[in-house]
């Protein structure tokens, strides 16, 4: 379940950065991890090769990081979109960023969360929450239908 990685100190509301390396770097500063320039020029090589914009205002950047114990999903979220001056033309409204352990089922876990991310009444209420609790319960709710 991707709720049991979330906390509600790892979910950004009204999002706002200029810059992808900015916004992640932001994110990662809620993260248990510490290397965060290294953790970032991982997920921006990885970019190089294939997009993590997934469409619909969804981004899912990702990253194997090596003695992870367990995983952590941290969410970005504007409503009114956010274009980034050095990633090209596609638009995020919902940045979920996967820090993902070797210990844990990534693939299951990815999958999920796309899956989920294609339900547009989630990607409404995700946009609509108030606060990191209402994140959470759209998620939770979500899994348990």
């Amino acid at each position: 379940m991707l709720a049991d990685y979330l906390g509600e100190g790892n979910i950004l509301l009204n999002f706002e950065e200029r810059s992808y390396r900015q916004a992640l770097l932001k994110m990662l500063s809620k993260s248990v991890e510490r290397n965060n320039l290294q953790i970032v020029d991982k997920i921006l090589e990885r970019e190089n090769i294939m997009s993590t914009a997934m469409g619909k205002g969804v981004f899912l950047p990702r990253v194997i990081v090596t003695d992870k114990s367990n995983s952590e999903v941290i969410i970005a979220v504007n409503p009114n979109g956010l274009s980034f001056e050095d990633y090209g033309t596609s638009t995020a409204n919902i940045i979920m960023l996967f820090l993902f352990s070797k210990n844990n089922d990534y693939a299951a876990i990815l999958a999920q969360s796309l899956r989920m991310l294609n339900d547009d009444s989630l990607r409404a209420d995700l946009l609509e929450s108030r606060n990191a609790g209402d994140v959470i319960k759209a998620i939770r709710e979500w899994e348990e239908e």
